[in-house]
């Protein structure tokens, strides 16, 4: 009788939870754990709502991609190291990264216009800073370039 009211009282905390954002079934588990819940209560709880399709890593994981993308500017490397520190499993990243039609080198090219087309770099250094900082947003190597080949920013001589 005791566990069937605990299991009621996780599965509405969950939904409480659920009500306000979307989460991971990681993050789910996690916030369960903090309030006190066990293990077995957790999985249980997590087991159904993803029955229920109340959560799906996948689901969430395309439309963090594509929100990060073009709310975030953020680049697919950074993107799914988030994804991954919120528990969704390598696998589901890929699937979802690929099945996403979001286009990354379109949101790095309009992020650099709008903040680096218009500055003067005077020396190869406060190229090489910008650069870097695109490459923390997540982007590659490769696309940084490119995209700073096609908008024509470079060292003013």
């Amino acid at each position: 009788m005791a566990e069937e009211y605990t299991l009621t009282r996780a599965k509405k905390f969950a939904a409480y939870s659920l009500g306000s954002r979307m989460y991971t079934c990681h993050e789910i588990e996690d916030k369960l754990r903090r309030k006190g819940y066990s293990q077995e209560v957790a999985e249980q709880v997590i087991e159904e709502f993803c029955r229920l399709g109340y959560l799906n890593d996948k689901t969430y994981a395309e439309l963090y991609i594509t929100d990060a993308v073009n709310i975030g500017y953020k680049g697919m490397y950074r993107i799914k190291q988030e994804l991954s520190l919120k528990g969704i499993a390598r696998s589901i990243i890929d699937r979802a990264a690929e099945e996403t039609e979001v286009d990354v080198y379109a949101k790095l090219c309009e992020y650099a216009q709008s903040h680096f087309a218009d500055t003067e770099i005077s020396d190869w250094k406060e190229l090489e800073k910008i650069k870097a900082k695109l490459a923390r947003r997540g982007y590659s190597p490769q696309d940084i370039r490119n995209c700073f080949d096609d908008l024509e920013i470079r060292v003013k001589e």
